[in-house]
């Protein structure tokens, strides 16, 4: 009977843990998705700059003059998303450090019969309890490698999708300083 409950133990453990690896990490991919279709819609709202270059011949001087033009009512909504977006991927990915310990605790758990049948002295009972329950430990350690990797990738994405948005705000500072800002919200 201790066989099959550490089975149990066992089996039940590594469902877990893989079950919620799965679900954390669909979540990741989802929201990966919506912070990519963020970053799709912002470079259509800040990619509307009006640019016109001029060449003196006389001094051969080459210049360029840009104009941004922005709508104030189409970029607030964007960023609040993606930030909103931003915000629901790091909390799920501080799941991630959640599956060694579960790991651990299958693991814990299933040490404990093996351990009570060491004073009997059985210690055959405590080397396949501890082989069975070090399982549980090797399933939470892939799923963790596995879930990292998705969310290091997940990252460059994001790390560029803010990248664009700082460049962004510092054309339109820049502009908005020499007065090269038309805001399409005052027009209308």
């Amino acid at each position: 009977m201790g066989k099959f409950i550490e089975y149990c133990v066992l089996a039940g453990s590594i469902l877990v843990i893989l079950c919620y690896g799965i679900r954390v990490g669909k979540k990741l991919a989802s929201i990966h998705r919506a912070i990519k279709d963020d970053h799709e819609k912002a470079r259509n709202v800040y990619n509307k700059t009006m640019g016109e270059s001029a060449v003196d011949i006389a001094s051969g001087i080459y210049g360029y003059s840009e104009r941004v033009e922005f709508d104030i009512k189409e970029m607030d909504p964007i960023r609040k998303d993606y930030n909103e977006h931003s915000t629901e991927y790091i909390s799920w990915a501080q799941k991630i450090s959640l599956f060694p310990l579960f790991g651990l605790l299958g693991t814990v758990g299933g040490i404990i019969p093996g351990l009570w049948q060491v004073r009997n002295a059985e210690f055959e009972l405590l080397y396949e309890s501890l082989s069975i329950a070090l399982l549980t430990t090797f399933a939470g350690l892939i799923i963790t490698i596995s879930l990292k990797l998705l969310s290091s990738e997940h990252g460059k994405t994001m790390n560029d999708i803010e990248n664009y948005f700082e460049e962004n705000d510092r054309k339109y500072s820049q502009a908005l300083g020499i007065g090269n800002v038309t805001d399409k919200s005052k027009i209308e």
